[in-house]
């Protein structure tokens, strides 16, 4: 157990950090065919945008909350080697799983994506993961067909900014386009 004068800083740290990288890798991973989360992990091309991701979220923190930056990004290492680990076998659709939830405004993928952006930093991987939890699309999850009946009914850009609360047009059309390239 270790002990905290801000409460709230670790329980952000735990959900920009860990759910989001985990999350990211999810979707990235069931998008490409991938069934778990270490071979998703084992992607080159979704280790770097997860990294990123969680550097750029980490950056948030630091911003937000003044943790140390070099024991945070040695913490995002701790998460991503668990994420790469063969015997803890996570299912891509599990964690993907709700993402309504997920990409709601208080919740892995817009919250922090917001929050560096009251800090000026970079945001292009947390955007890319964003999309892909857009790209989401699994019959056996009944938020998954809803977000999916969202995006056809309200389009991309629409659908996020009422799932997210996300109201930054810039953002949204940076979104919409990494969804289409995806």
């Amino acid at each position: 157990m270790n002990l905290a004068d801000n409460l709230m800083a670790y329980i952000e740290r735990k959900l920009f950090t860990l759910n989001t990288g985990h999350c990211i890798t999810a979707y990235l991973g069931n998008y490409k065919g991938y069934k778990t989360i270490d071979e998703s992990i084992a992607d080159e091309e979704i280790y770097t945008i997860v990294k990123k991701a969680m550097e750029q979220s980490g950056m948030a923190l630091v911003n937000k909350y003044g943790f140390d930056k070099e024991a945070h990004f040695k913490y995002i290492e701790k998460i991503i080697s668990r994420f790469k680990n063969p015997y803890l076998v996570d299912d891509t659709a599990r964690v993907g799983r709700e993402p309504l939830r997920k990409l709601s405004a208080t919740d892995r993928l817009a919250k922090p994506t917001m929050t560096a952006l009251e800090y000026n930093l970079p945001v292009d991987a947390l955007l890319t993961g964003i999309a892909a939890a857009l790209k989401y699309n699994n019959a056996d999850d009944p938020q998954s067909v809803e977000l999916q009946d969202k995006i056809k009914t309200l389009g991309v850009k629409d659908a996020l900014k009422e799932i997210s609360g996300i109201n930054n047009e810039t953002v949204l059309e940076q979104v919409v386009d990494i969804y289409n390239t995806l």
